[in-house]
């Protein structure tokens, strides 16, 4: 006659079994998370590979000073550096990895480095950039807001103290960084000395880029950015990125909170605009817009247009990098923000 297990056998056999589990789930978990962790990390790779072909690509766009250039994974799939298999996060394949690839050139190893960094940490820290804690920390906050981190109007409390210099915030950008000129003209020079209208080669790209540049103290603080160097019909039809540019018409109509404000009827920006004052009380600038045959220029408040021979004034415009910290001030004329 065939026995069965008394119910002791069976408990003793569940209670076993139950030991192994305990001594191999967890094994076999750390074998899973071992695994996607590598995964990931070779990911991560393929990535920061496809940054440095693309930096082969684009080397003049990277500034060789130290300063961090941060490219995003976002750009590298829209330019055809990486394909979406290859941006799938193997810890959650549920989610592509949207990082960013900080690229600096280290000059002890003269070449340059690549740090992919994580789309979560990425969004820890715009969460504390240098944008959001002046819009939070401004009196005219939800002006600023309404008008997506734009100044406008006469007034707007955007003074800033860096490198011992004033400037005035034209924008706070939404990847956190922050645009903003000089208070006052820096050089008062041609255009380009040849009458060229390019801003390639020419005598002012030299000065902001050269030797404006290099009189910068604080340079740690400054990114390159996308300006736009060249209008048609109203429209940007050409963009280069660099680290110092001008005010651009455009900057200058957003700056003013005149309805009427628009291409044509410049001569309504000149109200509730600070950016008119400096053209009314000390003549024409140039902005960094060209067409074919002209420099448009700021001319006592009004959007015009001069031979690329004048001598004219000059107010240099920079980014400063998200990163950068506010250490005082309220941005008044009498207690401009401090960068640290």
């Amino acid at each position: 006659m065939k026995k069965g297990f008394t119910l002791v056998e069976l408990i003793a056999v569940v209670a076993i079994l139950g030991l192994i589990a305990l001594i191999v789930y967890p094994a076999v978990g750390s074998v899973i998370r071992n695994s996607r962790e590598s995964s990931y990390k070779n990911q991560v790779a393929v990535i920061e590979k496809a940054a440095t072909t693309w930096s082969v690509d684009n080397a003049t766009a990277l500034p060789d000073d130290g300063t961090v250039y941060h490219l995003k994974v976002s750009t590298l799939l829209k330019e055809g550096y990486i394909s979406n298999d290859e941006i799938k996060d193997p810890r959650d394949t549920s989610k592509n990895l949207n990082g960013t690839v900080e690229i600096k050139y280290d000059s002890s190893i003269k070449q340059f480095t690549y740090n992919y960094i994580d789309e979560d940490t990425e969004d820890e820290i715009t969460m504390d950039t240098l944008s959001n804690t002046i819009i939070n920390n401004s009196k005219k906050k939800a002006l600023l807001v309404a008008n997506n981190g734009v100044y406008k109007g006469s007034n707007p409390d955007n003074y800033l103290k860096l490198d011992g210099k004033i400037w005035r915030i034209i924008s706070n950008n939404d990847n956190g960084s922050i645009k903003i000129i000089s208070n006052s003209q820096t050089a008062k020079i041609s255009w380009d000395i040849n009458g060229n209208t390019n801003f390639d080669n020419s005598t002012i790209k030299t000065y902001l880029n050269n030797t404006f540049y290099n009189s910068l103290n604080s340079i740690d603080e400054f990114q390159l950015s996308d300006f736009c160097i060249s209008y048609e019909n109203n429209h940007c039809v050409e963009t280069e990125k660099i680290s110092v540019g001008l005010l651009t018409t455009e900057d200058y109509l957003n700056a003013s909170n005149n309805l009427n404000c628009k291409t044509g009827h410049e001569a309504d920006c000149i109200q509730g605009n600070y950016l008119s004052d400096f053209s009314v009380n000390n003549g024409p600038e140039y902005t960094l817009n060209s067409n074919s045959d002209n420099i448009y220029v700021i001319n006592n408040g009004v959007i015009d247009m001069k031979n690329s021979t004048e001598n004219l004034n000059v107010r240099p415009v920079v980014t400063i990098h998200k990163t950068a910290k506010i250490i005082g001030g309220s941005g008044s004329e009498t207690n401009p923000y401090i960068i640290s």
